[in-house]
């Protein structure tokens, strides 16, 4: 094996290995944000910090290591293992929740690729990054949601009740993102 070929399969195995350690410890970070839930009465989606885990890994971490995370947990999931919230597996895919799920990952898409296109430079990039991201999620979980409820419900029991915490989380994820990024510039 040539010296070229060497360096190459190593720098693959290298890559290779963080992909695969990054996509764990976002989708470990996901899976615990999950269990810290505030079930609503009037809603069957609870509040959940799952989409603060998702926001924040995806901005911190960039585009593919977010998308790779969200992935990874969610395939967890639908093999069996209890990650998502209340420990639940893969009926969470098929029920009320699994828009708000499955928007993880267009919303760790969008994080991550402004994050890695420098928005998290400044704290108002930052934030606004987040609220991108947490807006694709609460959209995608409405419409389905909307299958469950009645389209007409989607506001009162799909959006308007996690609208105040997503901001809040979307301001958490955007300190969080831009310490991150002014700690990697120093």
């Amino acid at each position: 094996m040539t010296v070229l070929a060497s360096l190459i399969n190593q720098r693959v195995s290298n890559r290779l290995a963080s992909t695969v350690l990054m996509a764990g410890a976002g989708a470990l970070a996901i899976m615990a944000a999950s269990q810290i839930a505030i079930p609503l009465p009037f809603t069957p989606v609870p509040i959940t910090l799952q989409t603060f885990a998702v926001v924040t890994f995806a901005m911190v971490a960039g585009r593919r290591h977010g998308v790779n995370a969200v992935i990874a947990y969610l395939l967890a999931g639908a093999l069996g293992a209890p990650v998502f919230s209340g420990f639940s597996s893969l009926t969470a895919l098929w029920g009320p929740t699994s828009g708000y799920l499955l928007g993880f990952i267009p919303a760790a898409f969008v994080a991550g690729s402004l994050a890695d296109r420098g928005m998290t430079r400044s704290y108002p990039g930052a934030m606004m990054s987040a609220l991108a991201a947490n807006t694709l999620i609460v959209l995608c979980g409405a419409l389905v949601l909307s299958a469950f409820v009645g389209f007409s419900n989607i506001w009162a029991l799909g959006v308007v009740p996690f609208l105040a915490g997503d901001v809040i989380k979307s301001i958490a994820a955007g300190s969080i993102a831009r310490a991150a990024h002014r700690k990697q510039t120093v």
